[in-house]
């Protein structure tokens, strides 16, 4: 019954529910890469009196979404003529793959596979280089440029960190590989998806100026907001242009829209969340080591481990949630992994615990 069930993105809770005939709020979620802490309490009264204010449901939304610029603006420090808004980065990356008009795209492997649906929408060929696991998946630059010339690419698009691996190439050697494909006609697109734990390497600073190097960005994981769909791309002005004009009016709604910024600007929520995933990463790393499992080290909220051959690792993804309730992402349909592979994100250390000790029995057993 279980055997071709793999949910293509992580936080699917009810259709996990449906297909293995469990109470979806006795599901506990490691799937999804959604910070555990939620928006501060102070947010939700603020957004919760906007909302009983009526007019930010009775007038339509800011077509420039100023309010929200300016606060990306101070939260990243880039202008506000270099930020376009949009329903989430794949909205963004389709339409900064059709303002640069990319006829094929070199995308790095292991990598969401909603950038191969993203690309077959805009009419672009996607071809892969996978990052090999005995490099621990670290970024052969001169490896990509071969590939890019060899191809005759326009876009190169690459997560940092990367997504499942964890790994964070430094801004000083992403930013060489940017100069490097520039030099061959080719637009760097970096999904930073989840920049937010190590700002010091984001690249958003140096896309505000360079016209080959565009910076998607989510306001979606970090501040623990997925049910509402807000990101946005930093680039060059006139990159920026091509951008809002390949979005349609309105891509989010007020709502959206407010409770971004007022996320953006809760300095002391972001700080948290940063130390506690910190410590919780760093500590869960240990324990699940000391099972026996190979773990990744990763710059996210979460981690990238593989189980070893003498256990089938989607045998236990589907064991973990029928015997224990604890839902993992099983990598099994990421182009460059397996079913060996699973991602955990990071929770609270009481939800943490009550992972290790479901894997100590099993391995035990």
């Amino acid at each position: 019954m279980h055997l071709e069930f793999i949910p293509e993105h992580g936080g699917q809770m009810r259709d996990v529910s449906a297909h293995f005939g469990i109470p979806e709020e006795s599901l506990l979620d490691f799937s999804a890469s959604i910070s555990p802490l939620p928006p501060s309490d102070a947010l939700t009264d603020a957004l919760c009196e906007s909302i009983r204010a009526h007019r930010i449901l009775t007038c339509y939304p800011d077509i420039q979404y100023t309010a929200l610029k300016q606060a990306i603006t101070q939260y990243a420090g880039v202008a506000e003529e270099s930020i376009s808004v949009g329903n989430g980065v794949m909205s963004l990356l389709a339409a900064a793959v059709n303002a640069i008009g990319a006829r094929k795209c070199l995308v790095l492997v292991p990598a969401f596979g909603g950038y191969r649906r993203v690309l077959a929408t805009c009419g672009t060929d996607c071809f892969t280089l996978r990052l090999r696991e005995e490099d621990r998946f670290m970024v052969d630059c001169e490896g990509v440029l071969a590939d890019l010339k060899s191809a005759g690419a326009q876009a190169l698009l690459l997560a940092n960190p990367n997504s499942p691996s964890g790994h964070l190439m430094p801004a000083a050697q992403l930013s060489a590989l940017v100069q490097g494909a520039s030099a061959l006609g080719v637009v760097t697109i970096v999904d930073e998806a989840f920049i937010d734990y190590s700002l010091e390497q984001s690249l958003s600073g140096i896309a505000a100026q360079r016209p080959e190097l565009i910076v998607l960005r989510s306001v979606t994981k970090f501040f623990a907001m997925p049910g509402l769909r807000v990101g946005y791309a930093v680039c060059h002005p006139r990159v920026r242009c091509g951008i809002d004009a390949a979005m349609p009016l309105w891509g989010i709604d007020s709502i959206a829209a407010e409770a971004a910024r007022l996320a953006l600007l809760d300095v002391d929520s972001a700080q948290l969340t940063r130390v506690t995933n910190i410590t919780e990463r760093a500590w869960l790393s240990h324990q699940l080591q000391e099972i026996g499992l190979t773990v990744f080290p990763g710059n996210a909220n979460f981690l990238l481990m593989k189980v070893r051959e003498t256990r089938n690792g989607l045998e236990l993804w589907r064991r973990l949630i029928l015997e224990y309730g604890i839902v993992l992402r099983s990598c099994a349909n990421f182009e460059g992994l397996n079913q060996q592979y699973l991602r955990v994100g990071i929770r609270t250390r009481s939800d943490n615990q009550r992972l290790v000790t479901a894997l100590e029995r099993e391995f035990r057993s």
